[in-house]
């Protein structure tokens, strides 16, 4: 038998019509009716393919021809939609028809099938993040204790003192984040008026070392921007998620921009911080799906999280991306009326 393709909704029938086997696409939208210890015939999970007046998957098993069907209209979960069909004969050892593979590759319009390989991204996501939150826990407090013995030694060092003490009061914070993760959702409490540029002053010293070692000119200008209601921790990792993902962008130097400036949208009013890189920009088409990461390594998990953040203050992300030239994010906050 032939093998289904994995990137469309396909199933095989029997002589009788009755589904025998089908891929994951197929399962997603008819998982309550499938079983595989019960066969039915296809028609009682999707419409008759007609085909002249007659039902297409029986004029291929007599035949022994393939149908093409344009623009087949089907039944979708929510809504009418349209597919592409093909109908191929399938034969045995000895070369008698004895089923048939059926091929359906769903046109755009059918949004409901479109948010399948999102669903299927957010699932994954969530069992990264649980994941992540269980096993950093053990590492931070070793590395609490070193960074307090190395503040410690090295008392008169200011430069070394001062960003020992930030490392410090992050892992403390990080940990309390992780704590709130397991019991409960990561952005649905903790709103304070905040100051972002006081947030991306902190930033900027937290993360010039890497930007100086990777090469990388790291500019912060500070804007007019007037305060929000936001979790000061969590935006702060909203900010490092799209800087590291710069930084890792730009592995032979280039240019880090960060800036904050009022902007209004739709007439209401908000804060805007805008990351610019000069790196190699991201796939087309990344800022208006799920984010996904472009490394082979990534999962696209702190994109994610950055966008759900910001929504939970009744913001939103936007990056504007060419490649070979870089990439902007935009986080917009609305501001405290």
């Amino acid at each position: 038998m032939q093998k289904l393709k994995s990137e469309r909704l396909a199933l095989t029938v029997d002589d009788k019509l009755r589904i025998t086997s089908w891929n994951k696409e197929f399962e997603k939208l008819h998982k309550d009716l499938l079983s595989k210890n019960r066969r039915v015939r296809y028609n009682a999970i999707m419409p008759l393919i007609i085909k002249s007046g007659e039902d297409a998957v029986k004029l291929v098993l007599k035949s022994g021809k393939p149908v093409k069907i344009q623009g087949q209209q089907l039944c979708c979960l929510c809504e009418k939609a349209y597919a592409d069909i093909q109908i191929s004969p399938l034969k045995d050892k000895n070369g008698n028809i004895t089923s048939a593979q059926i091929i359906i590759k769903p046109r755009l319009s059918c949004d409901t099938y479109q948010n399948f390989e999102q669903y299927d991204r957010f699932t994954e996501i969530g069992k990264v993040a649980a994941t992540l939150a269980h096993g950093v826990r053990n590492p931070l407090n070793a590395i609490k204790g070193a960074v307090i013995y190395i503040r410690e030694k090295y008392a008169r060092e200011k430069k070394l003192t001062e960003f020992t003490q930030i490392i410090e009061d992050e892992i403390s914070r990080l940990d309390q984040f992780i704590a709130n993760f397991l019991s409960t959702s990561i952005v649905d409490k903790g709103l304070h008026k905040t100051d972002l540029n006081s947030v991306l002053k902190k930033i900027a010293i937290m993360i010039s070392l890497t930007a100086q070692s990777h090469g990388i000119e790291s500019i912060f200008e500070y804007g007019n921007i007037s305060p929000v209601m936001i979790n000061p921790f969590y935006f702060e990792h909203a900010i490092l998620n799209i800087i590291n993902n710069a930084i890792e962008a730009m592995p032979s130097g280039g240019r880090l921009l960060v800036r904050s400036n009022p902007a209004v949208r739709s007439n209401n009013e908000f804060s805007l911080i805008e990351i610019s890189d000069t790196g190699g920009g991201m796939p087309e088409g990344l800022s208006q799906t799920v984010p996904v990461s472009s490394r082979s390594k990534g999962k696209g998990l702190g994109l994610f999280i950055t966008r759900e953040i910001l929504r939970s203050s009744g913001g939103h992300l936007e990056i504007e991306s060419q490649k070979g030239i870089g990439t902007t994010a935009k986080l917009y906050l609305p501001v405290i009326q």
